[in-house]
């Protein structure tokens, strides 16, 4: 195995997936149970797909091999790959209920993303014209990902079940309102996507609803993004954690004191 895929023990290997964003490479995660299954799947790009390929090949593994693929929120570099890693294994995609609508009519939702954004951005002051050219640098983004078909749906409180694990599912918005973490609760592991990440602070981001209506951009019906993901963290700070392995950089030893560090530096900020 080379220097992006590593094997973290208990039948875990995690796959670093190169991404055109500043935020480097981002962590596929294969375990190997049954089902087969992979935990997000990098930017829909030949490259990203190419360097997924090699990392599952040298874990003994091929895309016609994967039997489940898990998606741990909807950002771009998380979903891309996911309905082509499908079609050509027929492995079931899983995600959260509330995302699945989204995912299915991706076009249409980022669009709908993309006016709340100006509408929010307009109502607190953001120049018009500034406005619709930050829109449209997002849309330039939005070939990076592309939809797919959820096949099981999961939500809070949930469990997904393998022949040898079971993890159990954590709803926790506030990097986007369909972040949800998988524990392992008999090796108190933690699939985090980018719920919590080791070196950056995850961005809270001002999203809209997963449950709004298309042209319902109305900026006074933004979540409080910050404080729903204090929230969030607060929840998963109790939970009973050995290791996290999040959606990108290195995995966390202490979610504990890593979460504390975070609140702190949010406090600073307000005050």
């Amino acid at each position: 195995m080379n220097d992006h895929v590593r094997d973290l023990g208990d039948g875990i290997t995690r796959i670093a997936i190169p991404t055109p964003f500043a935020v480097g490479r981002v962590n596929c995660y294969l375990v190997d149970d049954d089902p087969l299954t992979l935990v997000d799947t990098g930017p829909n790009s030949g490259t990203s797909l190419t360097e997924l390929e090699a990392g599952l090949a040298a874990a003994g593994r091929s895309v016609g091999d994967l039997e489940r693929i898990v998606l741990t929120h909807q950002h771009i570099d998380h979903i891309g790959l996911a309905s082509i890693l499908a079609e050509r294994s027929g492995a079931e995609i899983v995600a959260l209920d509330a995302l699945a609508p989204w995912l299915a009519a991706y076009g249409d939702s980022m669009e709908a993303d993309d006016r709340f954004g100006q509408a929010v951005m307009v109502a607190n002051g953001v120049p018009r014209d500034l406005s619709l050219g930050l829109r449209a640098v997002s849309s330039s983004f939005r070939a990076w990902g592309a939809g797919a078909r959820v096949d099981r749906t999961v939500s809070d409180g949930d469990t997904l079940e393998f022949a040898g694990r079971s993890w159990q599912v954590h709803h926790r918005p506030g990097h986007s309102p369909s972040d949800t973490v998988f524990l392992d609760e008999r090796t108190r592991t933690l699939i985090g996507g980018d719920h919590l990440l080791d070196v950056i602070s995850s961005n809270p981001l001002i999203t809209r609803p997963l449950d709004a209506e298309p042209g319902d951009e109305a900026a006074r019906e933004r979540p409080p993004a910050l404080i729903i993901y204090l929230e969030s963290l607060a929840r998963t700070r109790e939970l009973d954690i050995s290791v996290v392995h999040g959606g990108h950089g290195e995995q966390i030893d202490d979610h504990r004191s890593l979460i504390d560090q975070r609140v702190a530096g949010h406090a600073r900020r307000a005050d």
